[in-house]
């Protein structure tokens, strides 16, 4: 027997008639997925969020009359729905405007593609990211914005009661979808100069991982990039993994990219990897952070991390805009701890407060 899913309805927005009519061939081969209608600008987008309540929308950036950054602030104000932004990753502006959006409501980045074989890569992945989109949490919720790390906050007095000798060198994060802007909002809640190196895996299409970081950089005036292959861990500096291989921590917090060790997951880098590596070289002096994502991977590791004595935290549901990966890794039994991703921020940072004072 066939299994039947519930058809998600799909608005696509672009100002190109072309990628508008590739987008609906696409999406007219998938059974489950189905082109309610189409927008040549932002203004139409509203209009028509509001008008055929679509399930997902695909956004264009770079649009007459009103742009797609523009135009995902109206909805989320209008009618909140899940947005894709597909845009080119040969446009660094647009990139940046891309990450504006997920600050704005937006749930994940898709490349536009330039050429034949970018188009039947999409076609592949445009599904899944479709699927993913259909389950978000739409609109941002106050929980995702950065808390307080002073010492009277929520945070705080959990780590003064759960944590109180807890020394971290090392913060290892894991996102995926919605997991861009649950970065940004932990990050916002660190110290300026925090103790210890963080490391990310976000599930991110290929191309997008150095505007990311660029978009973090800027925006928080932190030392955010790609990793490097041998680099040294240092302490106040987020490293991030590029695409196409793992992140791993050796002893010593030395950092190896890894495009040939084993994956437990499809993922590329893959957040179970990153915290395996963490268990394996620096368990007691090691956090491992499972934030909003589809799926289960980072549950495997961050148990192994848990079990080998390191602090595991996860994203708490209210918060995350997808719960598959934090919800994954509490069934595993792997979480410490789950909070939005501000708290989780502003828990660490009461951590370094009490271990120099």
């Amino acid at each position: 027997m066939t299994q039947e899913f519930p058809t998600i309805g799909v608005l696509v927005v672009d100002d190109s008639p072309t990628v508008r009519a590739v987008l609906r061939r696409l999406i007219a081969g998938v059974p489950d997925l189905k082109v309610l209608g189409e927008a040549g600008d932002g203004a139409q987008a509203v209009e028509q969020t509001v008008r055929l309540a679509p399930d997902v929308i695909l956004m264009d950036i770079e649009m007459p009359v009103m742009d797609g950054l523009q135009a995902t602030e109206r909805i989320m104000a209008e009618r909140p729905t899940p947005i894709l932004v597909v845009t080119s990753r040969a446009n660094r502006n647009q990139i940046k405007t891309s990450f504006e959006a997920l600050r704005r409501g937006a749930v994940e980045v898709l490349p536009k593609p330039e050429d034949p074989a970018g188009w039947d890569l999409l076609a592949h992945t445009l599904p899944l990211a479709v699927r993913a989109a259909a389950q978000a949490r739409t609109g941002r919720s106050p929980a995702l914005r950065p808390q307080a790390a002073g010492p009277n906050g929520a945070a705080g007095a959990r780590a003064t009661a759960i944590f109180p000798s807890l020394r971290v060198r090392y913060v290892a994060i894991g996102a995926s979808t919605g997991g861009p802007w649950a970065v940004h909002a932990l990050l916002s809640a660190l110290p300026p100069s925090p103790p210890a190196t963080v490391l990310v895996v976000q599930h991110i299409a290929p191309g997008f991982e150095e505007g990311f970081a660029e978009w973090l950089a800027s925006d928080l005036h932190r030392d955010v990039r790609l990793a490097r292959d041998g680099e040294a861990a240092a302490p106040g500096t987020v490293r991030i993994a590029p695409s196409g291989a793992h992140l791993i921590l050796e002893r010593g917090g030395v950092l190896r990219l890894d495009a040939v060790r084993s994956n437990r997951s499809v993922h590329r880098p893959s957040a179970d990897e990153l915290f395996l590596s963490c268990a394996e070289s620096n368990p007691t002096v090691s956090a491992g952070v499972l934030l909003t994502g589809m799926g289960s991977d980072g549950a495997e590791g961050l148990a192994a991390l848990r079990r080998a004595g390191g602090l595991t935290i996860a994203q708490d549901e209210p918060s995350s805009v997808v719960f598959g990966m934090p919800r994954a890794a509490l069934e595993a039994g792997a979480v410490t701890i789950a909070l939005p991703p501000g708290e989780i921020g502003a828990l660490l940072a009461r951590i370094w407060e009490r271990s120099v004072s």
